[in-house]
């Protein structure tokens, strides 16, 4: 009986370990990163996340680019109290800017990368005035082609949900950029919102 006892209890223990080892497994292949702009210290603070853009010169300040900014704000948000704000002056009918960040991954690698993110758009219209556009890979977006357009801007007023997938090999530096932004397809001046971005990746 004792034996019986001690056999049972070493094959639940090894059931359990075996369980505990492959969660570890799931753990360790699985990154969540989310992003609700809540918790930066300081206004205008982006934390993890840097602005960037393609834009292009000014065309009534010879040799400078067009006015435009990215800044944590608290005037729009779709949760707590704080969002990221998107100004570009597009009156030249051209320009992409975006927030990007780097996530550590492991080297040489297939991954599934899902990026999710809500933008706000004071309001809807029929034109594309601006596309929303995504990016994932292993080196920084540099240029307006670097990045896949996952809708347009002005789809509904107020908050929408916009989503980017995406599989690729890692390389051996285990750097994964993730970026969201908008990119300009009407000439007028025009401002949004983006919050709780939400990026996945997983082990293919």
């Amino acid at each position: 009986m004792n034996k019986m006892w001690i056999f049972s209890t070493l094959a639940i223990a090894l059931a359990l370990s075996m369980g505990i080892i492959q969660a570890l497994y799931i753990f360790q292949s699985r990154i969540a990163v989310t992003e609700d702009f809540e918790q930066l210290p300081g206004d205008g603070n982006l934390g993890e996340w840097a602005a960037n853009g393609q834009v292009p010169l000014d065309p009534n300040g010879p040799g400078n680019p067009v006015q435009w900014h990215i800044r944590r704000v608290a005037n729009v948000s779709r949760s707590g109290l704080y969002s990221s704000e998107f100004f570009i002056d597009g009156t030249q009918d051209d320009g992409t800017i975006w927030l990007e960040r780097k996530i550590n991954v492991k080297t040489n690698t297939q991954i599934h990368v899902g990026v999710s993110f809500w933008l706000y758009s004071e309001q809807e219209s029929f034109n594309t005035i601006a596309a929303v556009v995504a990016y994932a890979g292993a080196t920084k977006p540099v240029v307006e082609e670097d990045f896949a357009v996952v809708g347009a801007a002005n789809e509904a007023v107020g908050w929408k949900k916009y989503v980017y997938t995406l599989t690729l090999n890692t390389d051996s530096s285990g750097d994964l950029w993730v970026a969201v932004g908008i990119s300009v397809r009407w000439e007028t001046c025009m401002t949004y919102y983006i919050d709780d971005v939400k990026i996945e990746v997983v082990e293919a």
